[in-house]
């Protein structure tokens, strides 16, 4: 048990100590003291589809989520873009969080609260792997091996002007003071503390290839830490722009190149620990069609180590070698 949620249950007033409630996370325990423990029962699920909306029932049918892997501990999707991760009073749309919760991927704490297992995330438009944690060992550890980078990803992303380098961007985030709806880097004094929100980012970008026209270039992006927008934002200080990203700068232009679409942005590979036997596990999700299709048209000439195509050039091993430039 976790000390939260042995705290979750004191305040329940699920735990007696010696046929006492047990009202301090704190009390100290001697020989002999008897604990008793009882298990609320789960928050009630409705987990058929037969209850939900005629309009949310129509969306769930025909939302295609690809499973790369799945156990008892965890599930590896491959994310379409336009789908929102977590349920709120603006989206009208099916997100993530009800289709797992539709497909009786939930978990729920020793407290009985329910829980969708959600480790990380990705924005709206971003497509690729996602882990979900389905029993509560998961649900303890995954979080611990992202913070301790045990746990991360590998992006790829097409941007409108070729970077100079290889190279990586590390600096304080926060909420951008002219446009909420973004994040944006924040300078911090040498001698000063980061206010609240700010927190510092690091992320590493490697050049893979340059369009065939020369205008965009498709990269690899490693996480260091995991900052909302960061890709976005850390390329923005560059004067770069993912395709698609107009709240991050990108202006389709008939002088550079015209695309209109969605955010060509998506998490490639993921790498962890099984939270159950330690032992490490690489995954891929497969560029969704629509990037995947710009991919090959626009990107035939000229691939660096002698790739003959751009599958060859993305294979794991490539992408992960690509940055040992940093160590």
């Amino acid at each position: 048990m976790s000390k939260n949620q042995i705290q979750q249950l004191i305040q329940a007033n699920n735990i007696t100590l010696n046929a006492l409630p047990c009202v301090k996370n704190g009390t100290l325990l001697k020989l002999n003291d008897e604990i008793h423990i009882t298990f609320p029962k789960p928050d009630s699920l409705d987990s058929n589809t037969q209850n939900i909306s005629p309009s949310l029932q129509n969306l769930y049918e025909n939302l295609s989520i690809d499973i790369l892997y799945e156990d008892d501990d965890i599930l590896i999707i491959n994310k379409p873009p336009h789908l929102v991760i977590h349920d709120a009073p603006s989206v009208k749309d099916l997100t993530l969080t009800q289709w797992l919760k539709l497909h009786a991927h939930t978990l729920h704490t020793l407290s009985g609260r329910e829980r969708y297992g959600i480790i990380h995330r990705l924005d709206k438009q971003t497509s690729g792997v996602l882990c979900i944690a389905k029993s509560l060992l998961a649900y303890e550890i995954l979080p611990n091996q992202l913070k301790s980078r045990q746990m991360g990803r590998y992006y790829l992303a097409i941007i409108d002007t070729p970077l100079k380098q290889n190279l990586q961007v590390q600096c304080f985030m926060g909420r951008c003071p002219t446009n909420r709806l973004k994040m944006s880097k924040i300078h911090i004094d040498e001698n000063e503390n980061p206010p609240k929100g700010v927190r510092d980012s690091k992320s590493s970008f490697v050049k893979l290839a340059t369009s065939n026209d020369g205008l965009l270039e498709l990269i690899a992006i490693k996480l260091h830490t995991g900052r909302t927008h960061q890709i976005r934002t850390h390329l923005e200080s560059l004067s770069r722009h993912i395709l698609g990203d107009s709240l991050y700068g990108y202006k389709p232009s008939a002088k550079s190149f015209f695309y209109e679409g969605r955010i060509l942005l998506h998490a490639y590979i993921l790498y962890l620990a099984h939270p159950k036997n330690g032992q490490n596990h690489t995954f891929k999700a497969p560029i969704l069609l629509d990037m995947l299709e710009f991919i090959q048209n626009h990107f035939t000439k000229e691939l660096p180590n002698g790739c003959k195509d751009v599958m060859e050039l993305l294979e794991i091993d490539n992408i992960t070698r690509a940055f040992e430039c940093f160590s």
